[in-house]
C-alpha cells in the first residue's frame, strides 16, 4: 500500500513539471510572431544629381560656366539699345502733319553719350519748337541689330528735296562706334574693295540723276573725289548690306545733301 502511494505522488509530480512547460513555450511563441513586418525607411528627397553637384566643386564650376557663356553669346534684341528719346508732330503748310523722332541710344559707354548728344545737338531744337520748323518734311530713324553690330541711320529732309543726317555703328559688346574701315576689318571685307565698289555706284547714282545739269562738273568732281568717298559713314542695313551715307554736291536746291548708297 505504501508502495502504492509512492507511485501515485510521482506521477502527479510528474505531470505537474510537464505542464509548467507547456506553459513557459506558449508564452514565448506569443512575444515573437513569425509574421511580423519587415522594417522600412524612408528614402532622401534630395537627388542623386544634387548631391554630386555639391560633392563635385568641378561639376558646379561647369555649370557656371555654361550660365556666363549664355550671357556672353546673348547679342539680345533691338530695343536694348536704341529706344525714341523724343517725338512730335510737325505742321506742314495746307494742314499736312508730320511725325518725327529722333532715337536715344542706350549704351553704357561714352562713345554712346557722345553720339546721343550729337543728336540733341542737332535735332533737339526742332522738338523744342516744332512749330517754327515747318519747311521740315520729315526727321526720321533707322536702327538696324545684326550679330554684335548696332547700325543707326538718322535722316532730316526739307523742302526742295536736300537732306542732312548722322550715322554711327556700335559694337554692342564695347560699346564703342566703330569707323567704316574697322568695320569692314570685322566684316573680313577688304577696305579699299569696298571703297572702289561705293565709288562705283556713287558715280553710277549721280551721273543717272543729274547728268542733264549744266555747269555741273565742279560738283560733280566734289562729290566723287576720294576725299569725300573716304569720308563717308558706314553701317549695315535691315538686309545686313553694307551701305554708306555720302555727301551730296549739287547744281541744284541747297547744293549739298546726304544720300545712303550700297557699298556692295
Amino acid at each position: 500500500m505504501k508502495r502504492l502511494l509512492t507511485l501515485l505522488l510521482a506521477g502527479v509530480l510528474a505531470a505537474g513539471a510537464l505542464s509548467a512547460c507547456g506553459s513557459v513555450s506558449k508564452k514565448e511563441t506569443n512575444t515573437a510572431p513569425t509574421d511580423a513586418p519587415l522594417p522600412t525607411y524612408a528614402t532622401s528627397s534630395k537627388s542623386a544629381g544634387a548631391d554630386s553637384a555639391e560633392d563635385d566643386p568641378e561639376a558646379v564650376s561647369s555649370n557656371a560656366s555654361d550660365e556666363e557663356r549664355k550671357g556672353e553669346d546673348s547679342i539680345g534684341t533691338l530695343s536694348d539699345y536704341v529706344k525714341n528719346a523724343r517725338e512730335t508732330v510737325i505742321v506742314q503748310g495746307g494742314g499736312t502733319e508730320k511725325r518725327c523722332r529722333i532715337p536715344k541710344i542706350l549704351l553704357d559707354s561714352s562713345d554712346a553719350k557722345a553720339a546721343n548728344s550729337e543728336i540733341t545737338a542737332k535735332y533737339g531744337e526742332i522738338f523744342d519748337a516744332p512749330d517754327r520748323h515747318s519747311y521740315i518734311i520729315s526727321l526720321d530713324y533707322e536702327a538696324y541689330l545684326y550679330d554684335k553690330f548696332l547700325s543707326v541711320y538718322i535722316n532730316c529732309r526739307v523742302d526742295g528735296g536736300n537732306s542732312d543726317g548722322l550715322c554711327f555703328c556700335f559694337d554692342v559688346t564695347t560699346g564703342k562706334v566703330l569707323g567704316s574701315e574697322t568695320l569692314c576689318s570685322m566684316l573680313g571685307r577688304d577696305y579699299n574693295t569696298v571703297l572702289g565698289k561705293l565709288k562705283d555706284n556713287l558715280t553710277s547714282y549721280y551721273d543717272k540723276k543729274f547728268s542733264m545739269l549744266q555747269d555741273n562738273d565742279e560738283m560733280r568732281s566734289q562729290t566723287l573725289a576720294d576725299s569725300n568717298v573716304d569720308s563717308s559713314k558706314m553701317f549695315l542695313n535691315e538686309s545686313h548690306q553694307l551701305m554708306a551715307m555720302v555727301n551730296i554736291y549739287a547744281a541744284v536746291g541747297g547744293g549739298q545733301w546726304v544720300e545712303t548708297i550700297s557699298a556692295e
